[in-house]
């Protein structure tokens, strides 16, 4: 009888522990950028939103965004090609038509689950019989262009990114 508790007791630990799954490597997606507590960072309120329309292409290593930033300084709409074979990023001001080429000077940024994760356990999004379940990773000591960060991560059950969070002391 007690070799049947410790059984199910380790089964169930076993079970509770997500599999490292692998992500698609091309997707799109809408973001939103934000920092909640709306501080001041190089004497600029941090009081700023960003919606954008994200392609992801991990396999090539590029990233398409077309997006909306709004802050107290008014609004900008641009669209951004991250190319990371060229090591290149463009920047087009869709107000003017005005491009600007930038030299990438971090590594491309992947959404896959980092080696360094954590399981942190399941939750589920909306409601029955509609419910999707999702797994949750925490990165606590990853690198975000360039800088130490806290990762939180979640992922659908394709292993498609659900949300990915970063925090640190520069921006929150």
């Amino acid at each position: 009888r007690i070799i049947a508790v410790f059984a199910a007791i380790c089964l169930a630990l076993v079970a509770s522990q997500a599999v490292r799954c692998k992500m698609p490597q091309q997707w799109e997606a809408r973001m939103i950028a934000f920092d909640p507590n709306h501080r001041v960072y190089r004497n600029q309120t941090s009081n700023f939103r960003v919606y954008s329309r994200y392609a992801y292409d991990g396999d090539n290593g590029n990233k398409a965004i077309r997006e909306e930033f709004s802050a107290d300084s008014g609004v900008e709409y641009l669209q951004i090609l991250e190319i990371s074979s060229e090591k290149k990023i463009y920047v087009t001001d869709l107000k003017t038509n005005e491009c600007k080429q930038y030299a990438m000077e971090h590594e491309f940024r992947r959404h896959d689950i980092p080696t360094e994760a954590q399981f942190e356990g399941y939750m589920t999004l909306g409601a029955y019989p509609n419910q999707i379940p999702l797994t949750q990773w925490v990165a606590p000591n990853s690198t975000f262009y360039g800088g130490p960060s806290h990762q939180y991560l979640t992922y659908g059950p394709d292993c498609s990114p659900v949300r990915d969070d970063h925090w640190n002391n520069a921006t929150g």
